[in-house]
């Protein structure tokens, strides 16, 4: 049975995203139990949070990418601190831009770079970013076997914080196989000051877009993986993905797939990303009842009633044109 619900919205954002700003009014009550509210909440709320994820990752997976042009300028300016001055704006507002360096300007590895972005750094789409990311290099960047160990250190997103570390493996040889296996133990802090912590493993492999290295909007790839949650609250659970989540170079969410959420065993709900069209709609099913999530690019996603979520769609690609750069696999990216 599927059912909208006007009141969720509201009652999530103040339970964990009360700073952050949301164009919908629900009066109504909702006709869930309190179980079925209870994990609709989880549920929305690792949404939430894998949102910020994602926008941690493409930040990292920009630097880490671009490892050869910070070497070149740090080699041509004889230093390594603050390489990104007179860079111009990139991906950031008004002219900001964090601090970078790196630890050597030779092209030996391992490498680290490391960008601080002070008390807040906005970029351009909005969001405003502090506190310092360290991403350490093994190897040349897509050569089998060569990871990247991405540490967050007081580091926040909005309104979100992040600490703890991910390590990124290559696999394959960037031609006919390309996988990024990623092991991460992240904490989040809600702005309410809920404490969440994910270790967990995926597996993003790459199905189509190989054979053009320049053309990111023709990618397809497949996400894999089991998250275990802790929460302050004692609401623990696990997340893994039964139905693997599909995503393309040229959307923000995932097209197709499920993600499970379970306790002591136990299903508790599921989150159902569609087959196979572009959209920002996943639909939420709990003990027997369905809520439609508008998902949004970046913080909290929206249960909306019917006929208003085509209208608050926030289009594909938000991340300076690499929408894809979802959950943990930063690595890989678009772009190659």
């Amino acid at each position: 049975m599927k059912t909208t619900i006007k009141a969720l919205l509201v009652i999530l954002t103040f339970l964990f995203f009360s700073c952050q700003k949301n164009d919908f009014t629900g009066t109504t009550t909702t006709d869930l139990s309190p179980s079925q509210l209870k994990s609709a909440t989880m549920a929305v709320n690792d949404v939430a949070v894998e949102s910020v994820s994602a926008e941690a990752n493409y930040e990292t997976y920009f630097y880490g990418e671009y490892e050869q042009m910070l070497r070149q300028i740090s080699q041509m300016r004889g230093e390594t601190m603050n390489l990104m001055n007179g860079q111009g704006n990139m991906h950031y507002m008004n002219g900001q831009v964090p601090s970078v360096s790196i630890d050597t300007a030779s092209m030996g590895y391992p490498m680290k770079i490391t960008i601080d972005y002070g008390k807040s750094t906005e970029n351009q789409h909005g969001m405003k970013i502090s506190g310092k990311v360290v991403i350490a290099i093994s190897g040349s960047k897509n050569t089998d076997g060569s990871t990247r160990t991405i540490s967050f250190t007081d580091c926040k997103i909005d309104s979100i914080g992040i600490a703890g570390t991910s390590t990124e493996t290559f696999l394959g040889n960037n031609t006919t196989a390309r996988k990024i296996s990623t092991v991460s133990d992240l904490t989040f802090t809600l702005a309410n000051g809920m404490v969440i912590n994910r270790a967990g493993n995926e597996v993003r492999e790459w199905i189509k877009g190989l054979d053009t290295p320049h053309d990111w909007n023709d990618d397809m790839f497949q996400i894999t993986g089991t998250v275990n949650v802790k929460s302050s609250t004692g609401d623990n659970y696990s997340r893994m993905i039964p139905v693997p989540l599909i995503r393309l170079g040229d959307c923000s969410h995932p097209v197709q797939g499920a993600v499970k959420f379970s306790k002591n065993e136990s299903e508790i709900a599921t989150l159902d990303y569609g087959k196979g069209v572009c959209d920002n709609l996943a639909m939420l099913t709990t003990n027997g009842k369905t809520v439609e999530i508008v998902l949004k690019d970046h913080g909290m996603p929206e249960a909306m009633t019917d006929g208003q979520h085509r209208g608050n769609m926030g289009g594909n690609g938000s991340m300076g044109g690499h929408g894809s750069m979802g959950g943990n696999g930063g690595m890989g990216g678009n772009g190659r």
